[in-house]
């Protein structure tokens, strides 16, 4: 009898990690390169591996949506080209021989199945299609693919089959499955409902409950996320409409006010700084906010009278008559006192003291007739 050799500490602590890790998160037993060790778990030892918490993600950038899955599985990373795929179109006929062949195939295939021997029954299978592909036989291997958490490959035979036969209910139902482990919920609900139409099965109808409840989820949270989006563009279309509008009025209001009262830099004739002597800028801008004397300074001759006035105040006599001139003069004099623009305080350039003749005795008395 051989004595044992016992395991080193490094390989202990390995051992150690590996477990530790397993145990935080099962999808770690997965990996290829430790298949023979959850076989080893599984078939040797009767263990039962939980399957791990996942999330499956549907949609792209900022429209993916996550879905909490206990079952999901991860893409296998074998090379699926490396799975030997019978011909794409069944033969006509067969030879005795070869009908044998392919019997014998599949009844070891079918035993290796019942026994969950799954890469036995998958080897079986592949030597049934290599002689007479059938897509029973592709849905019956892709169920192994299934077992063993391969759905990329599970999904590839299901297409075969349906290459072969578009109406096959068991390719439907396996292929559904296999979208279904990988979060393709969509895809899984185009196929299960296809496969269960035709051929009811209880297991994949349970499968097709989980899967119509996260497509419906998903449809409300699209639904909320469309919503919102498209809220926060007519937000913004209508901040720029606001703002476009503004910018057009403000264009307007420049384009009609001219070089008069009201506008930027502008008051007296001759610009803000040409004030007539003894208006305080705190007195033009009260003239300017009169909208009776903003008015009359869109009118071009009461503009060009003013700037006459400014450089000649004795000018203001001629206009004193003019229907459209001599009612503004008279509210400026009020307005500043008595004062003519471009004259002094208190009276008409010259010395008029109680204003221009006809204005009345009190200085701005006649103003108060003018709206």
């Amino acid at each position: 009898m051989t004595r044992e050799r016992a395991p080193t500490t490094a390989t202990l602590e390995a051992l150690r990690h590996l477990v530790r890790a397993a145990k935080e998160d099962s999808a770690i037993l997965d990996a290829p390169a430790l298949e023979f060790f959850r076989r080893w778990l599984e078939e040797d030892l009767g263990a039962t591996i939980p399957a791990p918490r996942t999330t499956t993600t549907t949609g792209t950038g900022t429209d993916a949506i996550e879905i909490e899955d206990d079952e999901a599985m991860a893409a296998e990373s074998d090379d699926l080209s490396a799975i030997a795929m019978g011909a794409e179109t069944a033969p006509e006929t067969l030879g005795e021989a070869e009908e044998a062949k392919a019997s014998e195939a599949k009844r070891l295939a079918s035993e290796a199945f019942a026994r969950e021997a799954w890469e036995e029954a998958i080897e079986r299978y592949t030597e049934a299609l290599m002689i007479a592909p059938s897509a029973l036989t592709y849905a019956k291997r892709a169920e192994c693919f299934i077992k063993l958490r391969k759905p990329l490959s599970a999904i590839r035979d299901g297409t075969a089959a349906l290459k072969l036969n578009p109406d096959s209910a068991k390719a439907l139902k396996v292929r559904g499955a296999a979208h279904r482990y990988l979060g393709h919920w969509n895809e899984a609900n185009a196929d299960l409902s296809a496969g269960l139409s035709q051929d009811f099965d209880e297991t994949y109808g349970e499968m097709h409950k989980k899967v119509l409840s996260v497509v419906h989820e998903l449809h409300v949270r699209e639904g909320k996320a469309r919503a919102a989006k498209e809220a926060k563009e007519r937000e913004e279309l209508e901040k720029r409409r606001a703002a476009a509008e503004a910018a057009r009025k403000e264009a307007a209001a420049k384009d009609a006010g001219g070089p008069g009262f009201g506008q930027p830099g502008a008051g007296f004739p001759g610009g803000a700084g040409d004030l007539p002597p003894g208006v305080s800028p705190e007195m033009a801008q009260k003239l300017m906010s009169d909208p009776d004397l903003i008015a009359a300074m869109q009118n071009p001759k009461v503009m060009q009278a003013l700037q006459t006035m400014m450089k000649n105040p004795m000018a203001a006599m001629q206009y004193m008559s003019d229907p459209e001139v001599g009612p503004v003069l008279q509210k400026l004099m009020a307005s500043m006192g008595g004062a003519m623009p471009g004259g002094a305080p208190g009276g008409f350039p010259g010395g008029f003291p109680g204003g221009f003749p006809g204005a009345g005795a009190a200085p701005g008395g006649a103003a108060n007739d003018v709206d």
